[in-house]
């Protein structure tokens, strides 16, 4: 005990030594618990064991792996935790743009706002570009004009006095010159810009605002963000299409954590996903997605896998553990079957995550690998292909293009342990290593396609590989590897995610950057009319008939959208809108079932009231069913209830509520443990495709004929008692057509008229919510509650349950099942006035829709972080022991370096750095940054910037001669007819 009491200096453990489950070994383990002050009847304080943090066994004795493993999971089954984690699904997401090489983002800054493009680059952290006066900046070629500093209320250029140490204004590596904040950057391959440091509003968001933004409320997603106000640019900076660059590394000047910081985003993460198009243009064209706060998984073809970021800071970098090619190539990390081969290429670990690491950079357009790689990379294409390795260009056919081998990288996944949704069933997730190496195979599998590392030139017809063995130390997994890949950037969980996704960018109102984070509220419904309410007593004569009598109004909202965490809640959102519209004095109540009830002062006289009881206010003439909307359920509320009402147009003029038919039932989505990992430990992913259905008909009352219909399939013939789930725990999180183009490898027309709309795709799903968490009486804060408790042998038997929706989804009649669920429910969107369903076709007797329908794929998201504890008011010690080892490993590696560098002879001494120092002094990443790319484009210069700048970064293969690749055509031929 005493030799780890300086390492918990600043927290207090209860203190427990157990005997180790093998009696021969007699070995004994400290074991540290948090605990907790409890105050009994006589107000005297009990210290009560609470969550387990450490657990200790003596060095000097050994002990079998096995009874470590039972004792830990007896430890871990028998505590009752919080769990860090969530479905991180409150976002901002708005589309990317396809530059030269690169991806950029819209930007909007000052006020009123003023648009401007930026590179999306995971590879630096300074945001800058070009201001009114700069000189020689490239308006002409970029999208935008010069920002315009002077046309924003909100501009503040940061000044400054002390030149020397420089003043608390200045922000970051900036030098104080003449009064102003400045800096400088210079990039590898010759580009760079000077700037000077300014504040200002700053958003992401599309090419045009869907409205205008009151930056006077706090508005969602904007901050007030430090940037470089450029005043000069060279190289490429001057010719890209886009304006800037947003620098997006884990570093605390980056807009992610500024976000953050001001609670505009809950969680500190992004998320980029980038696909490849073969032609820019000055409007825009869109090739992918950047998503703040959370986690946009609704393009998404396969789970997110979790690599670990090995940085603390600076780059995001993972451990490269092995590099594979496989044969016939494939365009998932899943082989298509046995018949490709997969082949292993032997690297040196040291050199190859050596130095800064092997860093995600979506600023590099290549992918740039140790030098070490190029000779056993080489030897195994050589085997897989017949041919040497080179970075020439090459004449071929699409056909051909997808025969060419896949190359395979292996980062060290997140979580050491296997994943109790998945057991030990790694085969069945993709993108994880698993056969591939039977010792680590949870691992993540990155798979770079040849349609990524082959770069297509249009104009001369020809495809480069653009793979490189050229780094000293470590390497650049750039841009082209990421395509293809929704790839998660989590600073606030240090880990990379990896999801394989078509990253296509669907305008969601509900999560766009200037709607939907407050509240959402339906129409008011009158459940307690003035008549009701007022003391009609004193009309009972015709003497009072103008007397006015006082009541009180009782409306009725639904709960449309809960909203997110930092906007305005659900009473918030009416008293606003009340006092725009009314003005009168009103009281509201949100229970947390889904539902809003307004209570408003008014007055009737005694002739209205009369009037309106003869008339026995009756339903409005040609008034029908739906009339006044409803009639579908509310949101799921944090309460984990949502509540359905119905209203009818009364003769009033006014939707009267039905109270008979308001209706509560349970549900697990949105506000309900979203963010509670012990509530909702797992969900169901699906992705459905069915034909037939038509996607202009698509509404709310379609979308929950469909959820209902899922619960009902999934649970065919089950007992009530026997549910896997249940209608509340399903949530649609797209619907979309479905286009005979989305069939195709390259997105384009397959057949004629291939762009038809073949149906619709829906992203469905389903929470296994936990009834024996322990839920803390509900504490209303934004809609929002605070987090259970659980154990770990809780969540066992629910990943069972997961596993058996998988079963359901996969037999080989659920679509039928499906169908007939909704056919039993269509008399109750025929009654609510959809007398045209959106599944009107499929629903038709003889239809063969149903038989080509098909359930694509699922998975199971498991929502608890392993390895984060959840940090409340107190420290978290969690990182203490793989620092030390760190301490340990650095004093090793030193050793070895400095006995190494003696054995060096002085010719093989490592050579300079290539990147130009900058009056920033900042550590830059070895970066292609922006390398133009020979694409189709509307703008004339792109062909004189090619032929200036194509090929100025292009090295030879080491070791290989140029002409050596040959013809691919053996290969291919070879390949083809197997």
């Amino acid at each position: 005990e005493q030799s780890f009491t300086s390492l918990f200096s600043n927290k207090h453990f209860l203190a427990e030594v157990l005997n180790a489950t093998d009696s021969n070994s007699g070995v004994e383990k400290l074991v540290l618990w948090d605990y907790i002050v409890a105050y009994n009847v006589t107000s005297s304080q009990e210290r009560i064991r609470g969550q387990l943090f450490a657990r200790f066994t003596p060095l000097s004795n050994s002990i079998d792996q096995s009874t470590n493993l039972q004792r830990s999971r007896s430890l871990q089954e028998t505590v009752t935790t919080k769990r860090k984690g969530g479905l991180f699904n409150s976002y901002q997401t708005s589309p990317l743009h396809q530059g030269y090489g690169t991806h950029y983002a819209t930007i909007w800054v000052g006020t009123p706002p003023q648009r401007k493009s930026v590179i999306i680059d995971t590879g630096s952290h300074f945001t800058a570009f070009p201001c009114k006066g700069c000189v020689g900046c490239g308006e002409e070629h970029h999208t935008d004009k010069y920002f315009d500093q002077d046309a924003s209320s909100t501009f503040r250029p940061l000044t400054c006095k002390n030149k020397r140490k420089g003043p608390k204004d200045c922000q970051g590596s900036s030098e104080c010159v003449g009064g102003k904040c400045i800096l400088s950057q210079t990039y590898t391959e010759g580009s760079s810009w000077e700037a000077f440091q300014a504040v200002d509003k700053l958003f992401v968001g599309e090419k045009q605002l869907t409205r205008s933004i009151d930056f006077s409320r706090g508005s969602p997603y904007v901050a007030d963000f430090v940037f470089g106000c450029q005043t000069k640019e060279t190289g490429l900076f001057v010719t890209q299409l886009a304006d800037g660059i947003m620098g997006m590394s884990a570093h605390p000047a980056t807009l992610p954590q500024i976000l953050y910081e001001q609670g505009r985003i809950e969680h500190n993460m992004f998320s980029l996903c980038v696909r490849r198009e073969l032609h820019v243009s000055k409007q825009g064209v869109e090739a992918g997605r950047l998503t703040f706060g959370g986690i946009d998984m609704r393009s998404d073809t396969s789970p997110m896998v979790y690599a670990r970021n090995v940085a603390k800071s600076g780059w995001f970098t993972c451990f490269v553990k092995n590099i594979y090619i496989r044969e016939k190539g494939g365009q998932s990390a899943k082989a298509d079957g046995r018949h490709q081969v997969t082949q292993k290429v032997i690297v040196d670990l040291y050199q190859m995550n050596s130095g800064k690491g092997v860093i995600i950079d979506s600023g590099t357009t290549d992918t740039y690998l140790h030098k070490s790689v190029a000779e056993p990379f080489d030897e195994v294409w050589r085997k897989v292909t017949g041919v040497a390795y080179s970075n020439v260009p090459l004449r071929m056919s699409k056909k051909d293009l997808l025969l060419l081998p896949t190359v395979l990288v292996q980062l060290t996944a997140y979580e050491d342990s296997p994943d109790i949704a998945t057991g030990r069933n790694f085969d069945s997730v993709i993108g994880l290593a698993a056969d591939l190496d039977p010792t680590s195979p949870q691992d993540v599998l990155l798979a770079i396609p040849a349609t990524h590392y082959m770069e297509y030139s249009p104009s001369k017809g020809t495809y480069t590989p653009r793979i490189y063995f050229t780094e000293t130390q470590g390497g650049v997994i750039g841009s082209n590897a990421m395509q293809g890949h929704n790839v998660l950037f989590d600073w606030e969980n240090k880990r990379v995610g990896f999801a394989e996704s078509s990253c296509e960018y669907q305008n969601d109102a509900s999560q766009s950057a200037d709607n939907g984070v407050d509240c959402q509220l339906g129409a008011p419904s009158l459940t307690v009319s003035c008549s009701d309410s007022a003391d009609l007593s004193g009309c009972n004569n015709n003497r009072n008939a103008n007397k006015a009598m006082k009541g009180v109004e009782v409306w009725t909202r639904i709960v449309q959208s809960p909203g997110l965490y930092q906007g305005l809640t659900c009473e918030q959102v009416s008293a606003s809108e009340n006092e725009a519209s009314y003005g009168g004095k009103m009281d509201v109540q949100c229970d947390g079932r889904g539902i809003c009830r307004e209570f408003r002062d008014c007055a009737i006289t005694c002739a209205n009231a009369v009037a309106l009881g003869s008339a026995g206010n009756e339903p409005a003439p040609g008034n029908n069913a739906g009339s006044c909307g409803g009639g579908t359920w509310s949101a799921c509320d944090y309460t984990c209830s949502q509540t359905r009402i119905n209203s009818v147009l009364m003769n009033d003029g006014k939707c009267h509520e039905e109270k008979a038919l308001e209706f509560t039932r349970p549900c697990h989505v949105q506000a309900c443990g979203r963010a509670d990992p012990c509530r909702v430990p797992f969900v169901v992913h699906a992705i459905i495709k069915m034909r037939g259905v038509v996607a202009s008909r698509w509404n709310k009352q379609a979308e929950e004929l469909f959820s209902d219909a899922f619960a009902a399939a999934v649970n065919w013939k089950r007992k009530s008692s026997e549910l896997l789930f249940e209608p509340g725990d399903v949530n649609v999180l797209s619907s979309s057509p479905w286009r005979a183009s989305d069939e195709t490898m390259f997105g384009e027309t397959a057949v004629e008229g291939g762009d038809e709309e073949l149906g619709m795709q829906f992203v469905v799903e389903a929470s296994i919510f936990n009834f024996n968490a322990a839920v803390p009486q509900y504490e209303e804060h934004k809609g929002a509650s605070r987090a259970a408790t659980c154990r770990e042998s809780d969540l066992r038997p629910l990943a069972e349950t997961a596993l058996q929706v998988h079963k359901e989804l996969s037999r080989a009649n659920f679509i039928v099942s499906l169908v007939e669920a909704m056919k039993k429910d269509l008399n109750q969107q025929i009654g609510q006035g959809n007398h045209v369903s959106a599944f009107t076709s499929i629903f038709e007797a003889g239809s063969n829709l149903v038989q080509l329908s098909k359930v694509v794929t699922s998975w199971t998201i498991k929502t608890d972080i392993k390895g984060t504890p959840f940090k409340g008011k107190g420290r978290s010690f969690d990182g203490i022991f793989p620092f030390l080892l760190l301490i340990i490993l650095a004093g090793a590696i030193a050793v070895y370096d400095s006995f190494r560098k003696r054995r060096v002879p002085l010719k093989e001494k490592t050579r300079e750095p290539r990147t130009k120092s900058s009056k920033s002094s900042t550590r830059r990443h070895v970066t292609r940054r922006n390398r133009s790319a020979d694409l189709n484009t509307n703008d004339d210069d792109l062909e004189d910037l090619i032929s200036r700048n194509g090929n100025k970064d292009r090295q030879k293969h080491p070791g290989l001669d140029e002409a050596s690749i040959g013809s691919l055509s053996t290969y291919l031929a070879r390949t083809s007819s197997r």
